[in-house]
């Protein structure tokens, strides 16, 4: 497998960014969803039909969303871990690490 070699530095201050996003999805986001206003699906109006349709919409949107936020939560930990590692060892990443960075930026080098 190979390997690249980023500025600590510029490593800590995008494992810092990545830590602020994930303490934004679990302090306010995945709240929101869990136990605040987008728990319970809102009321639909009155129209024939409208509410059970409506209903079966938004349970599948919160499933849809739930699951999406939990890929995002995994890959932020991954990535943060990937970067502590890579910190602790000058810089140096491995290919799958430096690859999902350049994704994440972009495909902008900016870390280099």
């Amino acid at each position: 497998m190979s390997t690249r070699t980023f500025d600590p530095a510029a490593l800590e201050r995008y494992r810092q960014f990545l830590g602020e996003l994930l303490d934004e999805l679990e302090n306010e986001i995945i709240p929101s969803l869990r136990d605040g206003d987008l728990k319970k699906a809102p009321a639909f109006g009155t129209a024939p039909g409208a509410a059970a349709h409506a209903a079966v919409e938004y349970a599948d949107f919160h499933a849809t969303t739930w699951r999406n936020l939990q890929y995002l939560r995994g890959t932020l930990y991954g990535l943060i871990a990937g970067l502590q590692s890579a910190i602790e060892n000058g810089g140096v990443v491995d290919q799958q690490v430096a690859t999902e960075m350049l994704r994440l930026a972009g495909n902008e080098d900016r870390y280099a």
